[in-house]
């Protein structure tokens, strides 16, 4: 999908309502959720169904002018049929609300087997790993720059004192006005990493009582959030190990091996399976050239652990 059409969007934002959502229609209504504070402003009035059938109601009075008890009492009962629910947000969307015929969106995902770049519009420049996800307008607006990421990705920023530039993911939101920094947030894991290689940043969050947390990093800082508690701690690190994937090096410091098959799995399409085992926990340091074929890789493994890692077909298999 290159964009999110004013039709497209529609549809999601009425199948949101009606509660009809598939699970990869509610993973593209999130992405453009997170693109912009207004697009979430809009998310969180069109889950309100009071609000909804009261702009309703008003749209209703000044297209129809005054209506008969007969049609009034009509139109209350229709109001229960989902129909009119969806038609209801139709009509808040595109007539209602100001703005939502603004940003055109365009979204890439990196395909498998390799490292993708992207050239954002304001020349930006962005690395991702295999099937990470980026969501930007076609053209930024006057003094805003902002874009939704999920995956791991590598940014230069382009400086525009006048325009910060934004990165939204699933945890956390990063700030920046010109620099370099790799971000980690995949939606399945249980931590966000952001590593600054240059320049300033501020990440902010919502911690585990609802307050919006801004934290500062400087180059060498590596910030690592935890989903769970909603805590984040920014260490000092090795940052240039969080770029080389670029290359095609994938650098592991004290890694728990089923860490490790997972970014493997990301890299080659692969399924992985974990069964409940010690294995799992095994902590691993060193890296891996990732290639046209992961049995290399494989094989390496399991001269480490014979019998417990095996590859079959599309699927990694830890047990």
């Amino acid at each position: 999908m290159d964009n999110i059409s004013e039709e497209r969007l529609r549809h999601l934002l009425v199948k949101h309502m009606l509660e009809d959502l598939d699970d990869g229609e509610r993973e593209e209504l999130e992405t453009w959720k997170t693109v912009s504070k207004e697009n979430s402003q809009l998310y969180e009035r069109l889950s309100d169904h009071s609000h909804i059938k009261k702009r309703y109601k008003d749209f209703m009075t000044a297209v129809s002018g005054r209506e008969s008890s007969a049609r009034t009492h009509r139109r209350r009962i229709y109001w229960g049929i989902a129909a009119a629910l969806a038609a209801a947000a139709v009509l808040l969307l595109f007539l209602l609300v100001p703005g939502i015929r603004g940003e055109r969106m365009k979204t890439f995902t990196a395909p498998q087997k390799g490292v993708a770049s992207l050239v954002l519009p304001d020349g930006s420049k962005v690395w991702m790993k295999s099937s990470s996800t980026i969501t930007y307008p076609e053209k930024f607006r006057k003094g805003s720059r902002e874009v939704s990421f999920v995956g791991e990705g590598y940014f230069e920023v382009s400086p525009d004192p006048s325009a910060p530039f934004v990165v939204s993911s699933d945890a956390i939101k990063i700030t920046v006005r010109g620099t370099k920094f790799d971000l980690k947030s995949y939606r399945d894991e249980k931590q966000a990493l952001a590593a600054l290689i240059e320049g300033a940043v501020s990440i902010s969050y919502t911690d585990s009582l609802g307050v919006e947390r801004v934290e500062e990093m400087v180059g060498g800082d590596l910030s690592v959030f935890d989903k769970k508690s909603r805590c984040n701690t920014i260490v000092k690190t090795n940052t240039s190990i969080y770029s080389s994937w670029i290359g095609g090096v994938y650098y592991f410091e004290s890694e728990k091996l089923e860490n490790i098959f997972r970014e493997v799995a990301r890299y080659y399409g692969y399924n992985l399976i974990c069964s409940e085992s010690s294995i799992n926990d095994k902590v691993m340091s060193g890296r891996l050239k990732m290639g046209d074929d992961a049995s290399a890789i494989i094989e390496a493994f399991q001269e480490f652990y014979p019998g417990h890692i095996m590859l079959e077909s599309d699927t990694i298999i830890i047990k």
